[in-house]
Parts: C-alpha cells; sequence; structure tokens
C-alpha cells in the first residue's frame, strides 16, 4: 500500500523563490566584477612598474658611460645641451653644468643632470614618466 502525503496548509513551501535568487546572482556579479577590476587595476600597475625599473637600469647605465668619459668630452660639454638618446620607447637626456666646487674660478667637475621619460599606454592619469639622477664628475 502505498503512502501519499500532503502538505498541511500551514506548512511553508521548501526552495527559493524567485527574487531570492535575483538577489544572490546579483550580489555574486557586483563581487565578481569587483574582482575584475582589481585584475585590471594589478596588470596595469605590474607594467607601470616594469617600466619603471627598465628606466631606472637605463639611467644607471648612462651615467656609467658616462662617468667613463674624459673630462672634456664632446658629450660632456655643457654648449651642446641638452644631450640625448633614444632606447625604444624610452628617451635619455641629460645637461651638463661646468661647475667650480671651491671657488678658486677653476671648473674642476661638472654636474650632470640625467633623465629618462616615456609616455605611458593607457593611463589614467598623466601621460608621460620620468626618471632622474643627478651627479657630479670630477676631473681627473
Amino acid at each position: 500500500m502505498k503512502k501519499e502525503y500532503s502538505r498541511g496548509e500551514n506548512e511553508p513551501e521548501a526552495g527559493f523563490s524567485l527574487v531570492e535568487v535575483l538577489i544572490a546572482l546579483s550580489i555574486f556579479a557586483i563581487g565578481i566584477l569587483a574582482v575584475a577590476a582589481l585584475q585590471v587595476s594589478a596588470s596595469v600597475e605590474s607594467r607601470n612598474s616594469a617600466d619603471i625599473a627598465q628606466a631606472s637600469n637605463l639611467a644607471s647605465g648612462q651615467m656609467e658611460e658616462i662617468m667613463q668619459l674624459p673630462f672634456l668630452h664632446s658629450a660632456l660639454d655643457p654648449a651642446s645641451n641638452p644631450h640625448s638618446k633614444t632606447s625604444g620607447k624610452y628617451l635619455i637626456q641629460w645637461a651638463v653644468t661646468n661647475t667650480d666646487l671651491n671657488s678658486d674660478g677653476v671648473f674642476e667637475s661638472k654636474t650632470i643632470d640625467l633623465s629618462v621619460s616615456w609616455n605611458r599606454l593607457f593611463a589614467l592619469g598623466p601621460n608621460q614618466k620620468q626618471v632622474k639622477l643627478f651627479f657630479i664628475k670630477h676631473e681627473n
């Protein structure tokens, strides 16, 4: 004999209503969108960090090249300011100033202001970025 079960009038229905499902899906969608936005932001900042590291390496390398040059080399002539060269998307520039450190009327050193600049792709803020180095080369 088969027993039949019937619902009483006071028993609540089991399961979720359509409104509850829609609210849950909306909350889930907002969470997923937040994670996606975070992923995009992290990717952009990772690219910016790589650009800054590359620019710093280029600036350091150019500084080493300049320090190896003779004191009277044409790349250290203040009359030719600004000196520049490019490396991919990076522009390397430096300006040289004769410096009299001990005020005796003789320029025994040169002050070099070196910068590496580039344009950021897909930038939300300022598009132009720059890394700067400032150093002094003494006459040997």
